[in-house]
């Protein structure tokens, strides 16, 4: 073949792969992002949203750091939640959020981390009203999308995260764009 001739079928697979990566793009952008407040966790452990059991699911970071980061998610009945993108998760069934930080004490001294931060707590939003509750360490951005659409028969949130840690222990800027200015 001629280098610099095209290929009479790369004009095809171009607009393919163009294609498929429109339909990736869309399938991800939609939905909405929750709002969400932080909650005095001390407080909130007395009170009775502290101490009614929720569906829970704990997540974790993933990768080179030799210590991990956990969150988890609490979310009343009646609701599925999504983590996707390979993201280690572990469904607990029913916790109160006094028991979803005794899990986390738990797992942090099981695995014999010594870093590690006490957990944020967040009530999170849909329509106005608190469907759950995050509660993740410092380390890491959690956002809840509700990605419901009307064929469901529930309401369908995804949970998405990110770990905060600077990867390379350099210069801030290099962290935060990819080009490194």
């Amino acid at each position: 073949m001629n280098p610099t001739k095209t290929h009479p079928t790369s004009g095809k697979l171009t607009v393919v792969s163009v294609m498929a990566v429109m339909l990736v793009i869309g399938a991800c952008a939609s939905g909405n992002i929750l709002k969400w407040n932080q909650v005095d966790t001390a407080a909130m452990m007395k009170s009775d949203a502290g101490m009614q059991k929720l569906n829970t699911v704990r997540f974790e970071t993933f990768g080179p750091d030799a210590e991990q980061l956990f969150g988890y998610f609490l979310y009343k009945d009646g609701i599925e939640v999504i983590t996707g993108g390979g993201i280690p998760q572990k469904r607990l069934g029913k916790l109160t959020m006094r028991e979803v930080m005794d899990d986390h004490a738990g797992v942090v001294r099981e695995r014999q981390f010594t870093s590690g931060s006490n957990l944020i707590v967040r009530e999170v939003f849909r329509e106005g009203l608190v469907v759950g509750y995050t509660a993740n360490d410092i380390n890491m951005d959690v956002n809840i999308w509700d990605i419901t659409t009307d064929k469901d028969a529930k309401v369908v949130l995804r949970l998405v995260y990110r770990d905060l840690r600077k990867k390379d222990g350099g210069d801030m800027r290099r962290d935060m764009h990819p080009a490194g200015r």
